[in-house]
């Protein structure tokens, strides 16, 4: 046989095996419905959003996984905490809500597998936010809370609301309204 049929011979076979060896099972399906941002809210907050295994492995429990968005539980959640206390969820104001959906929205634009959307909440959260440390033996440890402003957009796909999109900044940076200083 020539060299390039060997190739796409060797090819073909690559790409088959890829194809069989993906399983749909690996992502998490969802289990919960939320309808308001409130319940989803309440599925996150003061619970441990990582556990570890035994061997060390680090992973977000299915609590913190029933909050996210199918292409968020595909790719990077983007949410590095172990767990957070929401402290504040601020009143956004027309412009503040636009000003965080336009972020959303060229963020979104850049995706290639887009479901349609049929709500967009936009959100400000201040939050005490705990970093972990694996400390053996399956056991993790919470270091000192950290101040942080996140805001989220959350959508609904189809399975109820669910949070697409995270920008986090430094609380120092927000007046009480939530305004961003100058």
């Amino acid at each position: 046989m020539k060299k390039s049929t060997v190739v796409v011979i060797i090819g073909v076979f690559i790409i088959l095996t890829a194809f069989l060896g993906m399983s749909e099972e690996l992502m998490y399906k969802k289990q919960k419905h939320f309808n308001t941002a409130s319940e989803l809210l309440e599925q996150m907050k003061d619970k441990p959003l990582v556990g570890s295994k035994d061997n060390g492995e680090i992973t977000q429990t299915n609590d913190l996984k029933e909050c996210f968005s199918e292409r968020k539980r595909l790719t990077d959640l983007n949410f590095y905490y172990g767990k957070i206390d929401i402290k504040r969820i601020y009143d956004l104001n027309d412009k503040q809500k636009k000003s965080i959906l336009n972020e959303y929205e060229i963020l979104r634009n850049n995706f290639s597998k887009r479901h349609p959307i049929t709500i967009e909440e936009p959100i400000r959260l201040n939050v005490d936010a705990y970093h972990y440390m694996y400390t053996g033996q399956g056991k993790l440890k919470y270091n000192d809370p950290q101040k942080i402003t996140i805001d989220l957009v959350l959508v609904d796909e189809g399975e109820g609301l669910v949070i697409d999109y995270i920008k986090e900044y430094n609380t120092d940076r927000f007046d009480e309204e939530g305004n961003a200083d100058a």
